[in-house]
């Protein structure tokens, strides 16, 4: 049978199935996911980094519903267990610039450009390009930049 097609006599074929129940388990797939993350050497701020991404969309619902601390302190749980530390890392506040002071008016509409133009074209200047800075994907590591 060729790979592209499914075939659903195949009992070898991997099949998600999704179980509706009554019980809340948040708690357990909480933990299964910091544990399996964490056993393939993802540190605590990677994983948390992985619950914040809602492309994770299991570790992303627990987010959402329990809420960041809920998630940290389940991390320090499961890791604490495993005899290893947690120390999170102080908040990240980017420095802003101070506010510029308002720009001053325009200078009123000259009736000939130094090019002999009455638009104006040789006073327009174009924008400065923006300062790049560098993305992170969810684990931490620096996210390719893509021109389209």
């Amino acid at each position: 049978m060729p790979k592209d097609e499914f075939d659903f006599e195949d009992p070898m074929e991997l099949n998600g199935v999704a179980l509706f129940t009554d019980e809340d388990t948040t708690d357990a797939m909480c933990e299964c996911f910091i544990e399996e993350f964490m056993r393939m050497g993802y540190d605590h701020v990677r994983i948390f980094a992985l619950f914040r991404h809602p492309h994770y969309i299991g570790m992303n619902m627990v987010m959402q519903n329990r809420g960041e601390q809920f998630v940290r302190d389940r991390i320090e749980e499961i890791f604490a267990g495993w005899g290893r530390a947690v120390t999170w890392p102080a908040p990240f506040v980017p420095k802003r610039p101070p506010p510029a002071s308002p720009a001053p008016a325009p200078a009123p509409p000259s009736s000939a450009c130094s090019c002999g133009s009455t638009t104006g074209c040789c006073s327009e200047k174009s924008p400065a390009p923006s300062p790049k800075t560098e993305s992170l994907d969810p684990t931490g590591s620096p996210a390719p930049t893509y021109y389209l």
